[in-house]
């Protein structure tokens, strides 16, 4: 049984879909504002996922070789889960 309503877990796809067709058609700050939505909402693999397709996207054409997304996801994760236990669950 999950913890979230329905409710929550089409807000939870809607902002993960905007993130990654967002990876593909917006500029790089809509996909990283989804990963920050996402992160602090939910225990959300999606953030990798995202980061993960914005570095294969976008880094072979900037010619850098870290990858600042996928990186950042991690980081970002990690920082908000403690968060988002404290503050968001009862």
């Amino acid at each position: 049984m999950s913890i979230f309503s329905p409710s929550e877990i089409k807000a939870r796809i809607l902002v993960a879909s905007v993130g990654t067709f967002g990876a593909f058609l917006a500029p790089w700050w809509v996909p990283l504002v989804c990963m920050g939505v996402l992160a602090m909402r939910y225990p959300a693999w999606e953030v990798l996922f995202i980061g993960l397709l914005m570095d294969l996207l976008w880094l072979p054409r900037l010619g850098f070789e870290i990858p600042f997304f996928l990186i950042g996801g991690i980081v970002l994760l990690w920082i908000c889960a403690p968060l988002r236990n404290q503050f968001l669950r009862p």
